[in-house]
């Protein structure tokens, strides 16, 4: 096991077989790895990032985890897009303290009325290069518009491997979710597309995620941890044990090595006292403030958690 550490700190990329047995080492062998990577790519610099829920609820797709959508019972809050000026209002006070900032619609796609307002906003918003879009499905035609707007990130995830997609959504396929991937590459969008953890699926689903983002050169890979929510379809699932979340950091840290990887919605919750591990298992990034639906912490703490630790808080 040493043997195959001192490899990994020396530049050697893993195989699948050889990730999923990362999963039984030692936690202090295995971080002291994926720090040493984190290190070598990202230096001391911390990205932090938030969303704004700009369309929610009344969703048609079926995911499982989704407190949005409408095959779950919830309480959650509907509304159609927020106006445009109070996106550019809050994202522009928001850029004040983060990196960046994801305008996130409910919904399979957002319909030419509602690109078209977005866009002309996008035009005239000071910080737009800061600004990243997930709005679902998107048609080559939005994609140029988007572009021509000055948007350069796209956030689409995969939320698990293609093996255990079928069971948490059936009305949109994996390959569709690839294909939007693909075409937002093609035209020259930065990618940001992760996964949701802890819904079921197994340690292999996982490393498959991962060598999947990989291949489809995902520049920034949120991870998110299944957060129980009362109505939905998975609301019966146990939480994660912390240990368990800082692992899954470390294999996609050494499985990736490059790209941004972010720790966004459950952090609060499974990690409570030791969130500031994720820098240790090889994240370099967070998103604070909160989350589409549940509440996050505020971004004063998580930069002052940063601060403690010796670290950069990254704000272009």
């Amino acid at each position: 096991m040493k043997n195959l550490m001192l490899e990994i700190i020396s530049g050697k990329r893993v195989t699948k077989e050889e990730a999923l047995e990362l999963f039984g080492y030692e936690s202090e062998d295995l971080f002291l790895a994926s720090s040493k990577i984190r290190k070598k790519y990202k230096g001391n610099k911390i990205k932090v990032c938030s969303i704004i829920n700009a369309k929610s609820g009344e969703c048609s797709e079926n995911c499982k985890f989704c407190a949005q959508s409408t095959f779950n019972k919830t309480d959650v809050k509907v509304y159609p897009l927020v106006d445009t000026e109070k996106i550019k209002e809050v994202s522009t006070r928001a850029l004040e303290n983060v990196g960046c900032f994801g305008i996130v619609s409910s919904g399979n796609s957002l319909n030419d009325e509602e690109i078209s307002k977005l866009c002309e906003m996008f035009k005239t918003h000071k910080k737009v290069s800061h600004l990243g879009v997930s709005i679902g499905k998107i048609s080559d035609e939005t994609f140029l518009k988007l572009k021509e707007a000055g948007i350069k990130k796209m956030h689409h995830n995969l939320e698990t491997s293609e093996n255990f997609y079928p069971n948490i959504c059936s009305t949109h396929s994996y390959q569709e979710r690839v294909d939007t991937l693909k075409r937002a590459k093609k035209f020259g969008f930065e990618l940001c597309s992760g996964g949701l953890f802890g819904m079921g699926e197994s340690l292999k689903d996982r490393i498959d995620l991962a060598f999947t983002l990989k291949e489809l050169g995902s520049d920034s890979v949120p991870m998110n941890f299944f957060m129980p929510i009362k109505g939905t379809a998975l609301a019966h699932l146990p939480t994660m044990m912390p240990i368990e979340i800082l692992k899954t950091i470390a294999v996609f840290r050494i499985i990736l090595q490059n790209p941004d990887i972010m720790i966004c919605g459950g952090r609060e919750l499974h990690l409570r006292d030791i969130q500031s591990w994720i820098f240790q298992a090889g994240a370099n990034g967070m998103m604070t403030g909160g989350y589409l639906t549940t509440n996050g912490r505020d971004i004063a703490t998580d930069k002052q958690m940063i601060k403690d630790l010796g670290l950069e808080l990254e704000i272009e």
